[in-house]
Order: C-alpha cells, then structure tokens, then sequence
C-alpha cells in the first residue's frame, strides 16, 4: 500500500501517468518512469521487481540495461580510442544486457548473450561475446527521479583483463540498500582492449598507447559525469571500484591524468597497480603477427616470418589485423594455450601484457608516481580476502575448469549430496595440518590452501595501501574479508577466497552465480547481516569519505584509518559472521 501511495502522488503533481508499475495496466510497454535523456538520444529502461527471475532476481528499482557510451569499436575501430555514439531518436529500449566483450568462453565470464548460468558449459574453449560491446548497465532505486543526486557506484567486473562482463553482478540492492545509483561498465578485454604494435601507431598518444580497454574505461565515466544526473545520480560524487583485474584497472585510473576529475573516491578490491611496459606489449604483438602468419600459411617459423615481414609496411600490417574476424583472434589464444586444462583462458597469448606504462594514459613507473604524488588522490577503502590463492590452485584439481563448474552450478545448498573434496582434488594433494606444512612461503605442496597466492596477495594490498598512505593526504581505509562459512566441500575448498566478497557487497545472493554454491540456509543469518554491514558502510563512505555509518551499532566497531599497526601493517577491518550473525573486528591495533 506505500508503493501504491507513492505511485499515486507522483501522479498527482503530474510527474507521470502510471497506473501501476507492476504490469497492470493491460500493456506490455514499460512504464514512461523508465525514459531518461542522455546526450545522444532517450533511453527506456525497466521496472525491476523482487522475486524475478534470471539475471534480474535480487532487487527492486529501475534497471536500464545496455546503454551505450560509445560506438561499437569494429572494422576500422578496432584497436582505436573509443569514440561517442551516433545520436538516436526516439526511445532506444535498454531492456536487455548487451553481448559480453569478445573472450574465450570460460567459469569466470557469463556462456553467451542471453543464457542461463546452468549451460555455461556448452561454451567453454569456444569464442563467445562480441567486440560490440560497450554499454552500461544502470540501476537506481524505485524512488530515484532525474536530479536526485544520489551518489555514484561504478563498478568495473574482474577477469584478468581477458574474460568476464558487466552482466555479472545485479546492482539493484545496493542501489536500494545504499540509495544510490549503481553502474556496471562493459570494457574491450584481452587482445581487444589492450594491443601496442607500431603498425597500429597514428601518432596520437592515446590511440598509440594501446590500453583500449582502459580507455574505454575512462570513455564510460566521461558518460557518467555528462549524464547520471537523468537517473538520479550525482556526478560529483563519483565511488570507482573494481575487484581483482577491475581493481587494477581502478587503480590505473588513479594514476592516469586522462581520468583527471572523472571520479571522488576509490574502491580498489584485491588488486594492486601492476602495469607492462610498451616493450612487453610489442613483443606480444609481434608474437600475435607471427602466430597469423604460420597459421596463414604465410611462414612456417619465427626467422620466415621476419623475412615475409621484411616488405611489408605498417599500413599493411595493420590492415592484416584488422582483416582478422572475432572468432579468428579467439581462437588463437585458445590454441595458444597448450591445452584446456585449468586457467587455460589466461595463458601464452591469453595473457599478454594489459595498462601500459606508456606514459599519456598510464605513468611509465606506476611506483615512481606513487611515491611522488603524481596521481589522482582521493579517499580510498583497499582490501582483500584471506584465501585469495584457493582460485588460482589449479594443480590441485583432478577434473577440469568445466566438470569442476558444473558441480558448482548443480550443487543444491539446501541439499548438499555426497558431494566431496576427493570427487575434486587429486588425492595426492595434503592439505596442511601443521605449522610446518602450512608455510605459505614455502610453495612445495600444490595445496589449495592459503599457498603463495595468498600471501602474495596480501602483502601486495598492504604495500599498495601504504604506499598511498604515504603520499595520498586523503582517507585511506583498508578491510580484510575472511568469511568462510560455506557447505563443504566448498568452505575447505574455497573458504575466504578470490572474489569471494562481491557476493556481500552486492547482496543479490537469490540469484545463481558463479559461488551461489556457498549460500545455504544455515549460513544466511550471518551472512546477510554481515553484507548488510558491508553495504551500509559502502553506503556511508560514497557520501563521506568515510567508512562508518551513522549509526555505530552497524560495524559494532569504529573503522580506523589504515595507519601502520604494531606488526608495520596497515591497520584493517576483519569482515567475518558465524552462521548465525556478523562478527566485525580489527587487526593491527
């Protein structure tokens, strides 16, 4: 009945004629709320409502999903900055999630346009997306309006720079649980979005710098400060963050003076300010000519394929790219890869080297700009997990990506089975039992638990925070998410893993996602207390600076900045629950 009061005073001081926003009108068009104005033309999005299906299954709110930021960047596009959009008229329906990025098909990107979690498999080690694919997806609250003002989530999906999409994550209940308007931008990865030949060099420093994709980036954000305020957000008060390849990628922001302005505050989640330098780059493009050429048929090894090269210019060279399909550079990273075992999708030419140094995007020494204060300084939360190595133990798996994803997706919470760690991990794995098996700087064992990664990752959080600490002047917070309460075998398997904590920032837990597996009835009361905590205090520091709600019972515990502990690391938030409730404390007092 309050909905229905809203709805009816909004018709009252004739904002708009709505019968009802659920579908009741007898028509399928969607309700005119929807239609906001951006700079090239209206857009017409839709009525999120709880308890839906798919994608969209966690919240409620407006969802405009597919907008796009920037013209599709194919045939003479590829491998150039981003330009705008041509202008429409009309209302184009942004209704539906646009194709993910062009990428192998893999357990950390969605299968294909349109399907369902549960058929990922039939797409693994196949091209999958489209390199038109830049668009945003865009949600508000249900009570949001144009000028409403409401900070800004903006959200850049993880994957290594080489897989994943915007699509993956439902912004509605933060945006709700926030009041904020939350965006999801859709980037060009791998070989797309990150390329440095000197064929493709115009003498533009941006378009000779090779980081396309982060580029593209900083093209979405350009489209924000222009026109979030038509969908309730402010564009002066902007909340970046990113986790894993996505923060990266937020903190290559942060060093770009390109992003100058574009955003406020920070949320890079475990990753640090790795970059490549140009030399690193061409020496994976070449590798990317010389691997066309012999499968052209055009040489037969790398001396042949200097000599084909000899005569050939840069016009020729680039128009040789160029003239590459989708599925022809998708597939040479899959064959590249020596096999489909494991994280095959990031190896040979899957990984080359992503943010060059190039020095007009990106600084040449990521470090040197550090330490000097060259950068973009705002307040910033930095954090990570305390198993984040358990994703990347692929020695220890005795079934593939994909037999190992259809377990996760079939696995029933609510009903775990006989499902057990030994139907996963080759038997003779052991897994530490004792201070000494359980070194994590001794990497002899192939043991998913808390190996190298793991430290690695934390002890490059704590160098990144320090060192922005250092020279940054503005709040830096730093948080450690150590939840580990799911149904085994995924709690040994996985515990407080790699990108574990998006779940809680989100909060969309009804929707099937790649750890949906670890959400059972026990564990729900501490888990949602918890990504209830986690969110308000998103919530607080998107309008402050500042991590601590208002209200001081939501952490139980006063968030303190990340000065250096007792034992010379950053001082953190610890984000933890039982089964039954949060259990919020600090470290490195």
């Amino acid at each position: 009945m309050n909905r229905l009061k809203v709805y009816a005073a909004w018709f009252l001081v004739g904002t708009f004629f709505i019968i009802s926003l659920w579908g009741c009108t007898g028509s399928d068009a969607p309700p005119v709320m929807t239609i906001r104005a951006t700079q090239f033309g209206q857009v017409e999005g839709i009525v999120q409502m709880p308890g839906g299906t798919g994608m969209l299954a966690a919240g409620e709110g407006f969802a405009w999903l597919g907008v796009p930021y920037a013209k599709p960047p194919v045939g003479d596009l590829r491998w150039k900055p981003p330009v705008d959009p041509d202008s429409w008229s009309g209302s184009k329906k942004t209704q539906a999630f646009c194709q993910a990025c062009a990428q192998v098909g893999s357990m950390y990107g969605p299968p294909s346009f349109g399907s369902a979690y549960e058929t990922a498999a039939n797409v693994f080690w196949k091209p999958v997306g489209s390199e038109d694919c830049l668009y945003l997806n865009i949600y508000s609250p249900i009570t949001s309006q144009a000028g409403s003002k409401l900070p800004v989530f903006f959200f850049i999906h993880g994957g290594s720079n080489r897989v994943g999409a915007a699509s993956l994550f439902d912004g509605s209940v933060l945006a709700k649980k926030t009041n904020s308007v939350v965006v999801f931008v859709g980037y060009r990865l791998n070989l797309f979005g990150w390329l440095t030949h000197p064929a493709l060099r115009t003498g533009e420093p941006l378009n000779d710098s090779g980081n396309y994709g982060l580029l593209d980036i900083i093209q979405a954000l350009k489209f924000v400060k222009n026109n979030i305020s038509n969908f309730g957000g402010d564009s002066n008060n902007v909340t970046i963050s990113g986790q894993s390849a996505g923060a990266l990628n937020v903190n290559s922001l942060i060093l770009s003076p390109v992003a100058a302005g574009l955003f406020h505050k920070a949320i890079p989640m475990s990753g640090d300010t790795t970059y490549s330098t140009v030399a690193t780059g061409e020496y994976a493009s070449g590798l990317l000519v010389e691997t066309f050429l012999i499968k052209d048929g055009l040489a037969t090894d790398h001396a042949s394929a200097v000599t084909f090269l000899a005569d050939k210019d840069n016009t020729w060279i680039a128009n040789y790219l160029r003239g590459k399909s989708t599925a022809d550079i998708i597939n040479i990273m899959i064959n590249s890869t020596g096999g489909k075992f494991g994280n095959g999708a990031y190896t040979a030419l899957g990984s080359i080297a992503a943010n060059f140094g190039d020095g007009n995007v990106h600084p040449v020494n990521a470090a040197t700009a550090i330490s000097s204060g060259s950068y973009n300084k705002v307040p910033m939360i930095i954090g990570n997990t305390t198993e984040e190595g358990k994703l990347f133990a692929q020695a220890c798996y005795k079934i593939s990506d994909m037999d190992r994803f259809n377990l996760m997706m079939n696995f029933d919470p609510t009903n775990p089975g006989t499902l057990s760690l030994t139907d996963i991990l080759d038997p003779a794995v052991v897994i530490p039992t004792t201070a000494a098996q359980y070194n994590i700087l001794n990497n002899n064992y192939p043991s998913p638990v808390n190996s190298l990664p793991s430290a690695l990752y934390i002890y490059l959080m704590d160098i990144c925070t320090r060192n922005y600490k250092a020279t940054s002047g503005t709040p830096i917070y730093a948080y450690s998410f150590e939840w580990a309460q799911q149904p085994e075998p995924w709690k040994t398997l996985y515990g407080a893993v790699h990108a574990g904590d998006l779940g809680w920032v989100f909060g969309d837990f009804d929707r099937k996602y790649l750890f949906s597996e670890f959400n059972s009835p026990e564990n729900k009361p501490g888990r949602i207390a918890l990504s209830n905590a986690m969110q308000q205090a998103i919530g607080a520091f998107m309008r402050t600076g500042n991590p601590n709600p208002a209200d001081s019972t939501t952490l139980g515990v006063t968030w303190p900045q990340a000065e250096t502990g007792t034992d010379g690391n950053p001082k953190k938030i610890r984000f933890d629950a039982t089964l039954s409730d949060k259990k919020i404390s600090l470290t490195n007092n």
